[in-house]
């Protein structure tokens, strides 16, 4: 399975290694330096190293206008260094970067796209079209430069966006996807991915990837690759969160599930997941719904894991949502319970601990 980038080391440390032609394992001393930090730091580096080539730059842009496209573009590859190229770039009329983009090699423009600044690039690679940057997306993708990718999504146009997450395998889309400040533009891709696509992702990654996946996407735009997770699936994708302990996370996603999945996901949860999850959850009837069906034995882990904890706030908060329903069918079982947790539960309602609706069912209680 594909974890990331190649290179161990942050990915910005990369970005400098790459300005001084190092490996990145040269670089010592930079790996607790915060990665806002290590960009002024490349920043500073690049401004250095070609502050007094910036004319020399000019004049190389210049010139690109004087030569015939597919001459320029042969020379570029074979004189100019990628790190030169993206300083030229910068600084090259839009419609004459269009028209070289077309007149080098992907890989060289793989090259260039790596040492480029996202920010001054920024006019350029606008009015770049859409099907070279997907070949170059394609290209770093099969580089794992996903970092570096990430960095241009502030950058390149909505189209531009589609062509290059167009090409991304399940794998390069897990990888990416965390690593992504988010946007509108994005919003729309997500949303607009093709349907082969998303069955693909939700075909090909294992129920551990999904769930990195689910806890890197907010819940609203993971809509269309919900909708394509089988139910079976939806299991794995809950039992790899719930033993992650990431509650939080999962009740954020239950207005964009089916009720079949939510059965799915509650059914491989433990008496002690449910008791820290419900607090969580956005009531509905939908919730309702799966939680009165639950299984008796299911119910009794529950209420023993209840009294057993004595940790009454998330009781108190699950007593009163469950459903009328669901709160009889669970006091029904308070017989199940050891006398030491009946006990319990007894000096919580006595202490006003459990909520007026447990403090009332516990009142009509036998003793």
């Amino acid at each position: 399975m594909k974890k990331g980038p190649v290179h161990a080391t942050s990915p910005q440390i990369g970005r400098i290694a790459r300005l001084l032609h190092l490996d990145p394992a040269e670089i010592q001393g930079l790996g607790s330096v915060a990665d806002a930090d290590l960009r002024i730091l490349h920043d500073q580096i690049s401004r250095t190293l070609f502050a007094e080539g910036q004319h020399r730059f000019a004049r190389v842009a210049g010139l690109s206008k004087t030569i015939p496209g597919p001459l320029a573009g042969v020379l570029a590859e074979k004189f100019l260094p990628p790190v030169m190229a993206a300083r030229v770039s910068e600084m090259l009329d839009p419609a004459k970067a269009r028209d070289l983009i077309g007149r080098v090699s992907i890989s060289y423009l793989a090259e260039i796209a790596l040492a480029l600044d996202p920010v001054k690039s920024r006019p350029v690679v606008q009015k770049l079209p859409p099907e070279p940057i997907g070949k170059v997306a394609k290209e770093l993708f099969g580089r794992q430069e996903y970092a570096t990718m990430a960095e241009f999504v502030g950058t390149v146009t909505v189209e531009a966006l589609f062509a290059a997450l167009k090409v991304a395998t399940p794998h390069d889309l897990l990888a990416v996807v965390p690593l992504l400040e988010w946007n509108d533009n994005l919003d729309r891709v997500i949303a607009d991915l093709p349907h082969s696509q998303v069955v693909d992702i939700a075909g090909s990654l294992t129920a551990e990837e999904l769930a990195d996946l689910a806890l890197a996407l907010d819940p609203s735009r993971m809509g269309p690759i919900v909708a394509a997770v089988p139910v079976d699936t939806v299991a794995g994708i809950a039992r790899a969160l719930f033993d992650r302990q990431e509650y939080a996370g999962m009740a954020a996603f239950v207005g964009v599930v089916t009720p079949e999945m939510l059965h799915a996901a509650l059914g491989v949860a433990s008496s002690h997941d449910l008791l820290a999850v419900v607090p969580l959850l956005e009531w509905s009837p939908q919730i309702d719904e799966v939680v009165d069906t639950l299984p008796d034995e299911t119910l009794d882990g529950l209420f023993a894991e209840i009294a057993g904890s004595a940790d009454w706030e998330p009781a108190k908060i699950a007593f009163e949502r469950l459903s009328s329903t669901a709160q009889e069918r669970l006091f029904a079982r308070f017989d199940r319970l050891s006398s030491a947790n009946q006990q319990n539960v007894r000096d919580a309602a006595a202490a006003g601990e459990l909520g007026d609706v447990a403090t009332s069912l516990v009142a009509t209680l036998p003793i």
